[in-house]
């Protein structure tokens, strides 16, 4: 879906992607305020597969990324990421804006898709 819209970029039109690096809600009510290990583990493997861009490994986080299942017992709020990532094509950098986590197990990582200069 993201592939199809890819031109829209050429045109000036902002494609944006809203879900959570992180999303276990079972975990939500624990109390814990600092980042669990588990979240900045995974959410910074999905940042060093983006700086390489490997989509590949992306697409086998499920598999490939350390605590995936944890870091997603669903799948619905990392979706978004695919989306974005195929609006944006093939030769892409991630600049973080931002790498937030809240109430310990949600990170809300932020970051702009750019073609590489």
């Amino acid at each position: 879906l993201g592939a199809a819209l890819r031109g829209l970029r050429s045109q000036g039109v902002l494609v944006m992607g809203s879900g959570s690096m992180t999303h276990n809600l079972a975990e939500f009510f624990g109390g814990a305020r600092e980042p669990a290990p588990y979240v900045i583990a995974f959410s910074r493997w999905i940042e060093s597969a983006l700086e390489r861009g490997d989509m590949q490994a992306l697409l086998n986080y499920r598999s490939l990324a350390p605590h995936a299942e944890r870091a997603h017992p669903t799948e619905d709020h990392f979706l978004p990421l695919f989306f974005a990532l195929g609006a944006a094509g093939d030769d892409l950098h991630a600049n973080y804006l931002s790498r937030e986590v809240m109430y310990s197990m949600l990170a809300m990582d932020a970051f702009a898709l750019q073609p590489v200069a």
